[in-house]
C-alpha cells in the first residue's frame, strides 16, 4: 500500500491498514526468526555428522593401514616358516 492509497482513507481506515501491515511484518519477522532457528539447528547438526563421518573414515583408513602392516608381517612369517628345514 502506499502513500496515495493512504490519503484516500479514512483517518480510521488508514491506522487499521497501518496496524495490520506492522502485525503481517512482525509475523514474517518471527517467521524467519524461526527458519533461521531453525537453520542453525541444522547446521550444527550437520557440522556433527560431517566430523563424525570424518572421523569414521579416519578410523576407517587407520584400522585399513594397520591391518595391511599386519599382513605384511604375516606374511613375512609364512616366507620364515616355509624356509624352515625340517628335513
Amino acid at each position: 500500500m502506499n502513500s496515495i492509497a493512504l490519503t484516500q482513507m479514512s483517518a480510521a481506515e488508514a491506522e487499521w491498514a497501518k496496524n495490520q501491515a506492522a502485525r503481517e511484518l512482525r509475523a514474517a519477522v518471527d517467521a524467519l526468526d524461526d527458519a533461521r532457528a531453525s537453520l542453525r539447528g541444522l547446521a550444527d547438526d550437520t557440522a556433527w555428522q560431517s566430523d563424525g563421518v570424518r572421523a569414521m573414515h579416519d578410523a576407517l583408513a587407520d584400522y585399513g593401514r594397520r591391518t595391511h602392516a599386519e599382513a605384511s608381517d604375516t606374511q613375512g612369517r609364512v616366507h620364515e616358516v616355509a624356509g624352515i628345514d625340517v628335513s
